[in-house]
């Protein structure tokens, strides 16, 4: 008993400390939910500039075929979703959506539109009174600034708000990603706050901007999440199934999904490298990529792609190679005794080998076949030197081009250089998914550096790495505070995993023996056993000593980070503004200083929806069939869609052709043509695109001499070359603005003419009514099968001459493709690519 009361004291001060540390966690964690949760409401209200300032609008192009597809696949339902054959776009030949669109998006903006109508309609108020016991300009951080109203929501509301939506879920889900991958809260957190504003980000994810990638963003970020999860210890595998399961929403989503796939892939490569391979890595990667896999075949326009195409074949192999690793890891359990080391690493060495002579074999006999899915020129595109990839239509998209310096400056600022820091924060942690933003960073900015676009595939991780040092260090001083009144807190035992020899980890192994006396110095492990003796010897001296450091840390990162933090945030902002145009409306300032808002091509497309007949075809660049068939509801020649080459250099060509040779193509399938005017971006600046891509098709355009056409183009200060002087786009955009430059009344009158002057609409005169029955007829539709609904339309026979001029576009990566003969443009591409010069245009 003597002996108990002695211990007593001490056991309740234990008691007591160990209740306070808990209540300053719990207190801790609390602020930091709080904090995660207005970095949500920030990112909400960042992405909702647009819909403040000009209302529910759909964006751009794009944005406005997906709108188009969730408006049918709410009226229509699933089954007509998915056999959906629009021959309201890509006339005479229609397009085949259900099989060429990543349905996720639609498909989660129909559910929530169809769940909000259960919701009743309800408003709630915050009272005054409560603002006044809290701090000035608190109302700024409630949602709604303390105005809360809930309900109905129309289906255009739903696909305007949804980027802002997924925004928030996307913070959300890098925090997790962070917190997993670094080991700290705090980091998460640091993470969430940069994720919520950062242009990166941004860029994809603006209210009214329904892309796929506003959606992607968030998937990709909650299938890492799920996957770092899975290899928190050996026995975390399990989570590989939600890491699949949510891989399968990535895939539906966007077309993006293969750098999910591939950076996956590559992590447990690095894992094996690396010597940190184990039976949890390989349960957790398997029911991954079979979960992943199997699913994505089940989205229509990806199918079986995953055991075809090239770009995924990285990740295949990986599986098949954690497979071989496996089974012999079997083979050694079954044999009594085991194996040597060597003899089991000889063991592997040819196990390795005859699978890859036999797999060589049937790659080879496969290849015949056609049987690999060639590499896409974009994918293509990302890993080559020079900066073309060889198809002009690719070429012609600006996102598609290579990444700059202002484009980094301008999509990821100050973060960049966190994000750099971040990395020397990424080696103290005991699982293996430390190695994960390594290997992310490293893929992401190559991927950007080749193609602009991919910027946004940057922001997660840029957010990720710049949330190290902030919220590791963080962490850190929170916890010298704590343990200032609570003692330190014991660290937690590692987890023992068997020694695996024979692999990499043994290399590993044998090479740290000798290296460490280099790598750690004698003086510098007599520091660290003195830092030891001090903390053990004198433990509250210590503890004082840390919360000092701490303090001084905590005030000189305050000093020095507070300006730079204004700064990020200030420049978040005004992108914020920037990239909430939504382009077909705009606001610009006038000469005389007077802001107005135009919206030229938002009244125009209105303008044919209700003063054209409802089977009018309009003849447009491709670049506009998206909103002439999301606005105006009426039938365009092509779209933003990249499926059909010859298609759209068919519409270029007829487009730069002399105004009488495209009459004599445009009476046949257009009853109306619209061009964009007005100078800045319009048609005449974009027309040498369309030569240069008609000339791929048809090389009479501008000649096998000329593969770029630089003999279509303006010569000095907007005077046009003889060509295209010569050509109908030039002639419609300048009609009668410029002397001596109309287009003949007997072929085209204009209809309409925008405020400013931006649109321009003819009608065709003289349309023939013949080709227009005979393409509208379905027995003139090829259908892939008897009564199917897969039925491609055909040009009218008038045209036939046009059409036996084209030459399929045999692009560089076609090499299933024999014995057809490459354009110019792709041989000019192919051989500065052998020379190593860059392509000039």
């Amino acid at each position: 008993n003597g002996i108990a009361d002695k211990r007593t004291p001490g056991a309740m001060v234990l008691l007591a400390q160990r209740a306070l540390r808990f209540l300053l966690h719990a207190l801790v964690g609390l602020g930091k939910l709080i904090v995660l949760a207005y970095c949500c409401l920030r990112a909400y209200r960042i992405r909702m500039h647009p819909v403040t300032k000009y209302g529910y609008i759909i964006h751009e192009f794009d944005p406005w075929f997906n709108y188009r597809a969730a408006e049918y696949l709410a009226e229509r339902g699933w089954h007509s979703f998915f056999h959906w054959y629009d021959y309201m776009s890509w006339y005479p030949l229609g397009r085949p959506v259900g099989t060429t669109i990543y349905p996720g998006m639609q498909i989660a903006a129909v559910a929530i539109w169809r769940a909000l109508q259960w919701v009743p309609t309800a408003r709630w108020r915050i009272p005054k009174e409560v603002f006044r016991y809290l701090p000035a300009g608190a109302r700024g951080f409630f949602p709604a600034r303390g105005h809360l109203a809930v309900g109905p929501m129309t289906l255009n509301e739903v696909c305007c708000t949804m980027p802002a939506w997924f925004g928030a879920l996307a913070t959300v889900f890098l925090a997790l990603l962070t917190a997993e991958a670094s080991g700290s809260t705090g980091a998460g957190l640091a993470a969430a706050c940069i994720m919520a504003i950062i242009p990166a980000h941004l860029m994809r994810s603006m209210a009214g901007g329904f892309d796929n990638e506003c959606v992607a963003v968030a998937t990709f970020c909650m299938t890492f999440w799920l996957w770092c999860r899975a290899l928190r210890t050996p026995r975390s595998w399990p989570f590989g199934l939600f890491a699949g399961i949510a891989y399968v929403f990535a895939v539906a989503t966007w077309g993006g999904y293969i750098f999910v796939n591939n950076l996956i892939g590559l992590h447990a490569a690095v894992i094996v490298a690396l010597g940190r391979y184990n039976s949890g890595v390989y349960r957790a990667f398997t029911l991954w990529y079979v979960v992943g896999t199997v699913g994505a075949t089940f989205v229509p326009v990806v199918g079986w792609t995953p055991l075809r195409s090239l770009e995924q074949m990285p990740s295949f192999l990986v599986f098949v190679t954690f497979q071989l690793m496996e089974g012999c890891e079997f083979m050694r359990r079954r044999r009594k005794g085991g194996m040597a080391p060597w003899k089991f690493f000889f063991f592997r060495v040819q196990v390795f080998a005859a699978v890859l002579a036999v797999a060589f074999g049937v790659c080879f006999i496969l290849s015949q076949l056609g049987y690999f899915a060639p590499l896409g020129s974009r994918i293509r595109g990302l890993f080559l030197k020079h900066q073309k990839t060889g198809n002009p239509l690719v070429d012609s998209v600006a996102e598609h081009r290579p990444g700059t310096a202002a484009a980094y400056e301008a999509m990821l600022h100050d973060a960049r250089y966190l994000a750099v820091v971040g990395l020397l924060f990424c080696w103290h942690q005991g699982s293996p998914a430390k190695f994960f933003p390594i290997v992310y960073a490293a893929v992401a900015y190559h991927f950007s550096l080749k193609m602009s676009r991919l910027m946004v595939i940057c922001g997660p991780v840029v957010s990720m790495l710049a949330g190290y040092p902030v919220g590791i260090i963080l962490d850190w001083c929170l916890e010298q505070f704590v343990a200032l009144p609570c003692g330190r807190r014991e660290p937690t035992a590692a987890e023992d995993l068997p020694v695996r020899s024979g692999g990499m980890g043994s290399i590993f192994r044998c090479l740290w023996s000798p290296l460490r006396l280099v790598v750690i110095p004698q003086e510098l492990r007599d520091v660290c056993r003195m830092k030891d003796d001090l903390q053990h010897r004198m433990p509250k001296l210590d503890r004082l000593c840390r919360a000092l450091l701490a303090v001084a840390i905590l005030a000189a990162s305050w000093k020095r980070s507070s300006e730079p933090a204004r700064s990020f945030i200030r420049h978040c902002d005004e992108r914020a503004e920037k990239m909430g145009n939504p382009r077909i409306v705009f606001q610009t300032t006038m000469q005389n200083g007077q802001s107005v808002t135009v919206d030229d091509y938002y009244v125009g497309y209105k303008w044919l929806r209700d003063n054209t007949p409802e089977d009018a075809r309009i003849m447009a660049w491709w670049d506009y069939g998206y909103q002439i068939t999301g606005v105006a509801n009426r039938t365009s020649l092509a779209d933003g869609n990249t499926w059909n080459h010859e298609h759209i250099a068919t519409i270029g060509r007829t487009l730069t052709a002399p105004e009488k040779r495209a009459y004599n193509v445009m009476r046949h399938i257009a009853d109306y043509v619209l061009v964009w005017a007005g100078g800045q971006g319009d048609d005449v600046a974009k027309s040498h695109h369309m030569a240069r891509i008609a000339n791929s098709v048809f090389p009479d355009v501008c000649g096998g001499d000329d593969p770029t056409c630089r003999e279509f183009g303006l010569i000095r200060q907007g005077v046009p070359a003889p060509m295209m002087a010569k050509s109908f786009l030039y002639r419609a955009v300048n009609h009668e603005t410029q002397p001596g430059v109309s287009l003949s009344s007997k072929r085209f009158r204009e209809v309409y003419k925008s405020k400013h002057g931006l649109l321009r609409i003819f009608q065709v005169l003289n349309v023939s009514q013949e080709s227009k029955d005979w393409v509208a007829n379905p027995a003139n539709r090829i259908c892939d099968a008897p009564g199917s609904w897969y039925c491609t339309g055909q040009y009218p026979p008038a045209l036939d001459k046009l059409i036996a001029m084209r030459k399929n576009f045999a692009q560089l990566e076609d090499f299933n493709k024999q014995g057809q003969e490459k354009s110019a443009y792709t041989k000019m591409v192919e051989e500065s690519a052998r020379s190593g010069r860059a392509t000039e245009f």
